[in-house]
């Protein structure tokens, strides 16, 4: 066996899960029990694959001559049946998201079709940067036009829910500060700008970890559980301002007019282009308030390295409104060196 890997009495292997001497939790245990019964094969390799801010697990299974994904995904506070909805009913549209092969929603368990391995994010690392964006802008048009009951709106209470994570978390906890005078009016601003073009359908997460680059030079898409119906600059904001990796401004102004050119949304460029440079900030500010939860709710530092890229880049896209400058400010001059610091606190205490 495989150096690392962890055995159980089913069987099967556990690879890439555990470090030594530690033992395999139950849960993924019986998932691997479950899989093997549904697949009908007396020996299965799961190796775990990395997840984002999500209660959810997923296992790449190997049955040496298939692939498949597991996601054990825990039924109290995920809604399974909604994600098995959803990605029928994308798949219906055109869209190449997993095709589930076999359920068990009353123990969270789900056998996915195996999308590929290349994420965006080695897409563009290995170079094929244009030709990923182009074919993920295409699908999100696609994706746009998805109208379903299961997709509600996407609320300006839920916006200022998700502002608020910014500021309970990453400046009262993580940092231990006030909200600044400099953030008065800014929330609304960010909220304002998301109403003020068409709504269509969010996948909400569509950046450079969620869309996979398969051999066929096709996009997978993963991560749409909670897609909404909201404002249309928002996935191309996600995918274009992306927190993991950071484009040139004439890369993205070029993207941004082919989406638009291609979304046919009925408003004006100029309106729709302050509505996407905004709700990049929102879902920002979001982001790295979410990625201090993780480290101070669940004891992740996965997402710390991210945080002082992020913050930089809403600083400087800020500076260019009125609504925001000051505030850009203050995160330059004040919150970034504060948030380096209780970061290279931690990281000599790790």
């Amino acid at each position: 066996m495989t150096r690392g890997a962890a055995s159980t009495s089913h069987g099967h292997a556990i690879l890439g899960l555990l470090g030594d001497n530690r033992r395999v939790s139950q849960d993924v245990a019986e998932l691997a029990a479950w899989v093997e019964r549904t697949l009908d094969t007396g020996r299965i390799d799961l190796t775990r694959l990395p997840a984002e801010a999500s209660t959810r697990q997923f296992f790449r299974v190997s049955t040496g001559v298939s692939t498949f994904v597991a996601m054990l995904s825990p039924p109290d506070t995920e809604d399974n049946p909604r994600f098995a909805r959803l990605t029928d009913l994308f798949r219906k549209h055109g869209l190449r998201t997993p095709q589930v092969h076999a359920v068990d929603f009353d123990r969270g368990m789900l056998l996915l079709e195996d999308l590929g391995e290349r994420d965006f994010a080695a897409a563009y690392a290995g170079g094929e940067i244009d030709v990923a964006v182009e074919a993920a802008v295409v699908d999100l048009v696609k994706l746009q036009t998805v109208v379903s009951d299961d997709i509600p709106p996407y609320t300006t209470t839920r916006f200022a829910d998700e502002l608020a994570i910014f500021t309970d978390w990453l400046l009262g906890r993580l940092v231990g500060i006030d909200v600044p005078p400099a953030y008065d009016g800014v929330a609304d601003a960010l909220i304002e700008a998301t109403q003020s073009v068409p709504p269509r359908t969010v996948h909400r997460d569509y950046h450079c970890r969620n869309l996979i680059w398969r051999n066929d030079a096709t996009v997978g898409i993963v991560d749409f559980q909670d897609a909404l119906f909201g404002p249309a600059c928002y996935d191309i904001a996600s995918l274009l301002r992306d927190c993991y990796v950071e484009f040139d401004e004439a890369r993205i102004a070029t993207w941004r007019q082919h989406f638009f050119a291609l979304a046919d949304l009925h408003c004006a460029e100029s309106t729709f282009n302050r509505a996407f440079d905004l709700t990049a900030i929102q879902r920002q500010l979001k982001a790295v308030g979410i990625f201090a939860r993780l480290y101070l709710g669940r004891g992740r530092s996965s997402h710390l390295g991210d945080i002082a890229p992020v913050l930089g880049r809403v600083s400087r896209l800020a500076r260019h409104y009125p609504e925001t400058a000051e505030f850009a400010d203050w995160i330059g001059v004040e919150l970034l060196p504060r948030v380096v610091d209780r970061l290279e606190e931690d990281s000599c205490g790790r």
